[in-house]
């Protein structure tokens, strides 16, 4: 007897006696036995966020929930796209299994737009449920709305590749800013009011206090919440936040003995504010020099802005750490020793026409120039040192000491290091003409794509003007936006995030 025969047999028996019901389930997928609805959306915290309720019938063979945001026409980034794994959904309590409910937020929406929205729920014999939604998004007027009228300089277009879509804005008026590379915003949270002191956690952001020495957890649903660190010698974060080696690098105030240790003090710290390991620059630079034979209290100063951390980052290559002090060069200490490999910078500063401890130390530049003033160190695909070099001399060098160059004009510059050969060469920058002058802040990173890259011009035309652009691997700029500058609130610096590919875990 073939196989369809059989099944008729079975439906007629099915239908002249009990059992019809088992028999169809029997045959139903896991997605049509759970029986998914959208049954709630609510407005989330801001305009970019909505809360979304689900209801099933049946959880267990639940896979992950997904969905993706259309993008508008005309434009050209990625659309966000974000997976909600079985994982994280019971990790974050979002099953009610007293309701058969499940809440979700829908971020990264288009603000004042009506978001088409495709909602899927896979289960685990790969059957999928879809809904298509159209999520309305009222008009953003927050504080970030800065973010929602760019000067478009150059628009985003098919032709050239900025090398990723989203972009993280660290900044002093709102949470961090998301943004899509034709210029829209798409997230911001109602959390903390200064993001300066922060990065993207792969699931939320990290905010550090300027004012209290206290870590924000800013989750993408809009919620926040606030751990202090486990030290009272810290006092605020100022500057970059950035991955460690097992935790968070935080560059922090500190009070030591009812003196304040100003923009000198590194620590690595966990998400939720122990700390691993501290570098202290002033004890670092003292011992350096004692064992030198030069005396430092000309130069290591407490209650002063002497050092001017604004970067660090950890380098697994070979353990190490690359920090930037703007009043004097790039350094490269032993993570496990604080032990200073080398020292890069402007050798007609004081730190090097006055200190032989420190001028030994320091890399012969063969080709290009100097690091002056210079922000948002990293390491390239390539091992390159990328960083933003401003081109501002020192600021607070004691009187009568060389304050170094000052240029005008910035540059984003990559340096190859040859720590063997103790010599360093810029190999590539960016001057456009007119030249651009960004004093203080701004930054530049590799997208995701190597030899693309982010540029951000904190405060460029005098300090009024801030400017947040990419470039492709041949140079040609990918997108231009400008904003009213507010010193360097509106960007600090600016970095991409891959809000594309989001996987909840």
């Amino acid at each position: 007897m073939n196989t369809s025969i059989r099944y008729c047999m079975a439906l007629l028996a099915c239908l002249l006696a009990t059992g019809c019901s088992r028999l169809a389930e029997e045959d139903d997928t896991q997605a049509e036995e759970a029986h998914v609805a959208v049954v709630e959306q609510a407005q989330g915290v801001t305009p970019f966020i909505v809360n979304l309720v689900l209801k099933l019938d049946e959880f267990a063979h639940l896979d992950n929930v997904s969905y993706t945001i259309a993008p508008r026409p005309g434009t050209f980034s990625k659309p966000v796209a974000v997976t909600y794994t079985r994982a994280w959904i019971e990790r974050k309590g979002a099953w009610n299994a007293a309701d058969k409910r499940l809440a979700l937020a829908v971020f990264g929406l288009y603000a004042n737009y009506q978001n088409s929205v495709t909602v899927t729920a896979r289960f685990r014999d790969q059957s999928t449920h879809v809904e298509r939604l159209t999520l309305a998004a009222p008009a953003y007027t927050g504080p970030g709305a800065v973010y929602t009228t760019p000067q478009v300089l150059t628009a985003r277009s098919a032709s050239v590749s900025p090398g990723f879509d989203y972009m993280m804005v660290q900044n002093g008026v709102t949470t961090p800013a998301v943004l899509d590379t034709d210029g829209n915003l798409r997230w911001v949270g109602a959390g903390p009011s200064d993001s300066i002191s922060s990065l993207f956690n792969t699931d939320s952001f990290l905010v550090g206090s300027p004012t209290t020495p206290e870590l924000y957890r800013v989750e993408l649903d809009g919620s926040y919440a606030a751990r202090p660190l486990a030290s009272t010698r810290y006092t605020n974060f100022h500057h970059d936040f950035t991955r460690g080696k097992t935790g968070f690098l935080a560059e922090l105030d500190a009070l030591a003995g009812g003196v304040p240790k100003v923009e000198a003090d590194l620590a690595e710290i966990s998400e939720t504010g122990e700390i691993i390991k501290e570098w202290d620059m002033a004890a670092i630079f003292r011992a350096a020099m004692q064992a030198g034979g030069d005396d430092p209290s000309n130069f290591v100063r407490d209650n002063a802005d002497w050092f001017h951390m604004n970067s660090a980052i950890y380098n697994a290559a070979d353990d190490s750490l690359l920090v930037s002090s703007r009043e004097n060069f790039v350094v490269k200490l032993d993570y496990a020793t604080g032990r200073i490999k080398w020292l890069l910078g402007d050798t007609t500063k004081h730190w090097y026409v006055d200190y032989p401890s420190l001028r030994a130390l320091a890399l012969k530049l063969t080709s290009g120039k100097a690091p002056v003033g210079q922000h948002s160190l990293s390491i390239a695909a390539n091992g390159d040192l990328l960083l933003f070099n401003n081109g501002l001399g020192s600021l607070n060098q004691p009187a009568g000491t060389a304050p170094g160059i000052t240029r005008d004009f910035s540059t984003p510059s990559r340096y190859v290091i040859d720590a063997s050969a103790r010599t360093a060469a810029e190999t590539w920058s960016y001057a456009p003409t007119p030249a651009i002058y960004s004093d203080i802040c701004s930054s530049v990173y590799e997208g995701v794509a190597a030899n693309h890259h982010l540029v951000t011009y904190s405060v460029a035309a005098g300090q009024t003007r801030t400017r947040l652009g990419a470039l492709d691997s041949t140079g040609k700029v990918a997108f231009d936006y400008e904003y009213p500058a507010n010193v360097c609130a509106v960007a600090f610096n600016s970095k991409s995030v891959d809000f594309s590919d989001i996987t909840l875990k």
